[in-house]
């Protein structure tokens, strides 16, 4: 897991998740876990690692809307 780098600051955020989102999120903290077994990952990294992976989708998304509409005015 790429964990922050320790001289950056980190906000502090608290979120209410029903039983079976985090139950998936815990799922997701094994999976990791069994993929890079020497390190321990938390259900915090997992946290972390799925808020990344869905702010990375997030943007490629907007990308191709982005392009998707140029292509419309042609």
């Amino acid at each position: 897991m790429a964990r922050p780098k320790k001289n950056e600051t980190l906000a502090t955020i608290s979120v209410r998740l029903q039983p079976s989102l985090l139950g998936a999120v815990d799922q997701c903290a094994e999976d990791l876990q069994k993929q890079v077994p020497l390190l321990q990952v938390t259900r915090t990294d997992a946290v972390r690692y799925l808020i990344q992976m869905g702010v990375e989708e997030f943007e490629r998304a907007k990308k191709k809307t982005k392009r998707r509409r140029k292509g419309v005015g042609r």
